[in-house]
């Protein structure tokens, strides 16, 4: 043996990867010891034997013809190449394997190949396992997508019908209610003329109900349609709208009812906001009013109107320094029906329309306030210039 193929012995059996020794028939010339612990073979079981013994089906019938081809024509397969293929160990069991396989020419031998072989079963389980979750994740992705989509179109569904019958309710009562007052009024005339005289107390408290009852009919019926109105799906038409000259144009409509409450209303220099001026000049007339509403009877009302910038878009607020809101109904006080207190009129629907007015603007409404310490309903609405330069 010569220097240069003792050296490679040394190598061989050096080596922390199994590495294999065949001839050009496929017969293993050496094996180091990295080899016999992989395979569980000894050493005299390895030598001489075809390394297709390695292999399991269909590599061992393959595995010569691939030899021959390659001493024939050069075509290489694995040599030269390397692969990820299957091993299969003295115990019948098959594992994964990533072979490197070279030639190896000695002076004065004929070619050997050198099989280079590293386990890499640690490397695919933990593939398969990332697969497997990745599958499980995605199952778990698209029964939940499958489950959003289902949510979604209900809720859709849900959102027109209540749109529709909240429509047609409001529009369709109005001709009843309207009977009924008439026919209430009819009845009036007609007692009147049969008695001769007016009402005793009685018939008076019962009338003064029955009008009450018809006014918050009313009343509600009208802010129902109204919530239809806002509540309708589709695009905004929006443009950019001056909040000054709205809010001016809703305190002049507002006049008699700001005097009769005896309040003083302030509208300092608000933005220019990218929005639909109908629903908008809806929202402010909504908050004044709720202002005048639940004012405190012993203290002159005073509301201001006034903007800020934000990030990316305006704050209005609305401040009152009215009865004021407890911390709990913050939340709830945007909800259809809900009233912030008893004794103060109204049906509920108007900060409720409010907020959807606010929603359809991608903005959010919110209200800070204290019992007894007046209220700021804040919201936001886009810059009509950066919708403009987007």
């Amino acid at each position: 043996m010569n220097a240069q193929a003792r050296m490679f012995e040394a190598v061989l059996k050096a080596a922390v990867d199994p590495i294999i020794v065949i001839d050009g028939a496929g017969v293993m010339l050496n094996a180091n010891p990295a080899t016999t612990d992989l395979f569980g073979y000894s050493n005299a079981e390895l030598l001489g034997q075809n390394v297709s013994m390695l292999m399991p089906e269909p590599y061992r019938s393959e595995h010569d013809s691939y030899l021959e081809r390659y001493l024939a024509t050069g075509e290489r397969h694995i040599i030269g190449i390397g692969r990820e293929v299957a091993a299969e160990r003295a115990d019948g069991s098959v594992f994964p394997i990533a072979l490197a396989v070279s030639q190896v020419d000695l002076p004065g031998e004929p070619p050997r190949f050198t099989g280079i072989i590293h386990d890499i079963t640690d490397r695919v389980d933990a593939a398969a396992r990332l697969q497997d979750a990745n599958e499980r994740l995605e199952q778990r992705v698209q029964q939940r997508t499958d489950e959003l989509r289902v949510s979604l179109a209900e809720l859709s569904r849900s959102n027109r019908d209540l749109e529709q019958f909240a429509y047609i309710a409001s529009h369709d009562l109005r001709a009843p209610l309207r009977n009924v007052k008439q026919g209430v009024g009819l009845l009036d005339h007609h007692l009147q003329t049969t008695l001769g005289e007016g009402f005793d107390d009685e018939a008076n408290e019962l009338r003064q109900l029955i009008d009450q009852a018809l006014g918050r009919m009313t009343d509600l019926i009208n802010g129902l349609l109204e919530y239809s109105r806002v509540n309708q799906t589709g695009e905004l038409e929006t443009e950019p709208v001056d909040l000054t000259e709205v809010a001016t144009g809703v305190v002049e409509a507002l006049v008699h009812e700001i005097e009769d409450a005896g309040a003083t209303v302030e509208v300092e220099d608000l933005p220019v906001v990218d929005g639909n001026r109908t629903q908008l000049r809806q929202l402010l007339s909504n908050l004044i009013q709720n202002a005048l509403r639940y004012r405190k009877p012993s203290t002159p009302s005073r509301i201001e109107l006034s903007g800020a910038r934000g990030d990316d878009n305006w704050v209005i607020s609305v401040q009152d320094n009215g009865i004021g809101v407890a911390a709990d109904q913050h939340e709830r006080i945007f909800d259809l029906f809900r009233r912030g207190h008893d004794g103060y009129g109204g049906v509920g629907i108007g900060l409720a329309i409010c907020q959807r007015i606010v929603e359809r603007h991608d903005g959010d409404i919110w209200i800070e306030s204290e019992p007894d310490e007046g209220a700021v309903f804040r919201f936001s609405l886009p810059d009509a210039n950066l919708r403009a330069d987007a």
